[in-house]
């Protein structure tokens, strides 16, 4: 069973998700989440609710530090119930830029990418498995977006990592 974070409503990764995909929940505020886990009662809440998942695909940017920490939170939920479970992080090619005007998106980037590949080289151990995504701008229908990467490519791409065989750690994909 999938969680995926974002409005399926809004033209965006979990709204590609949710046609590529037969089984997947969503979390956003429109779904009763909190996930800037700045409460006891939303973490707990979420912490309950990630154990009915083995596979979270973590792509909405919600604020600093906001994608890193529900990263943790899962692998420390799963690990601490043995659930042997996939995380799927979505990047951003502005990782490998350096424009000061989004210094601190880049900046959350990086150290989520910097630790889901810390986390990935730990799955033959821990059984959660992470990967890294790492997408370039997304057609979200704006106007300007048109040439972008297709939100529905993602989707796909997602499906593919979480069906091969192999340990997908780190993967870009360009329109």
């Amino acid at each position: 069973m999938i969680l995926c974070t974002g409005n399926p409503a809004d033209q965006t990764v979990a709204s590609a998700v949710k046609k590529r995909f037969d089984s997947v929940d969503f979390a956003s505020r429109t779904t009763g989440y909190d996930l800037r886990l700045n409460s006891a009662d939303s973490e707990k809440y979420f912490k309950q609710q990630i154990l009915k998942y083995n596979v979270f695909i973590n792509s909405s940017y919600i604020a600093p530090g906001v994608q890193l920490r529900l990263l943790e939170t899962v692998y420390l939920e799963w690990m601490r119930k043995n659930v042997f479970g996939h995380v799927i992080n979505l990047g951003s090619t502005i990782e490998w830029k350096n424009e000061p005007e989004h210094a601190e998106y880049i900046e959350n980037k990086k150290k989520l990418r910097t630790r889901s590949l810390e986390l990935s080289s730990q799955a033959g151990i821990t059984g959660v498995k992470s990967t890294h995504v790492i997408v370039s701008g997304l057609n979200d229908g704006r106007p300007g977006h048109e040439n972008w990467l297709d939100l529905e490519r993602v989707a796909d791409v997602i499906h593919w990592i979480l069906h091969t065989k192999s340990n997908i750690t780190l993967i870009q994909v360009e329109p």
